[in-house]
């Protein structure tokens, strides 16, 4: 390879990127939604656990309703997002791809994973913690955008602690989280690339 054929494909990959990053707006939209979606389950299962009224029933009523809603939004968000723009360059399709399987690993966890008890529900929230630091770090990578990808030390921190002080406040203590580290990065994303 020539100094030149190298410069040549380090330009290609910043024009591959800057392009990306233009368009990850409409991914605001998902932050803000699946943060706000589970920052009221959260807050819900906690006061549900402190007024000692849980029911198992009721926790898997309100989570499904939840759950159902937020896969409902991608369905119908998705479609329209794609209708309007179906062509995607390589990063965004690998970053929804990322997010994707993050989720739906996300689901069945909580799902699959508790209903068979395969999971204790105390380590939920740190393993969705984890789980959701590594789309960050990465998606933050993808994009090159270093304060994306520095929101995964907040969800590793917080993983950290819980991980190590289980408890019923992990609940509030996640919901917080997905407020500081989705929702709000989620507003700012759509707001500066959302257009």
């Amino acid at each position: 390879m020539t100094k030149e054929t190298i410069q040549d494909d380090l330009v290609f990959i910043k024009k591959i990127i800057e392009e990306s990053r233009k368009n990850i707006g409409a991914s605001g939209i998902h932050l803000i939604v699946w943060g706000i979606l589970v920052s009221i389950g959260l807050v819900i299962s906690w006061f549900l656990a402190e007024s000692s009224s849980i029911v198992k029933a009721s926790e898997w009523i309100h989570w499904g309703l939840i759950i159902v809603g937020g896969w409902l939004f991608e369905l119908i968000y998705g479609w329209k997002v794609n209708c309007k723009r179906p062509v995607r360059t390589y990063a965004e399709k690998v970053d929804g791809l990322l997010w994707l399987s993050i989720g739906i690993s996300m689901t069945m966890i909580g799902t699959v994973g508790t209903a068979t008890g395969a999971i204790n529900i105390y380590y939920l929230s740190p393993l969705f913690s984890t789980i959701l630091a590594i789309g960050y770090f990465t998606s933050g990578v993808v994009y090159d955008v270093k304060w994306i990808r520095n929101l995964a030390f907040g969800w590793w921190g917080g993983a950290i602690i819980m991980f190590i002080f289980p408890g019923l406040y992990h609940l509030l203590l996640m919901a917080g989280m997905m407020i500081a580290f989705q929702t709000i990065p989620g507003y700012i994303i759509h707001k500066n690339w959302g257009g």
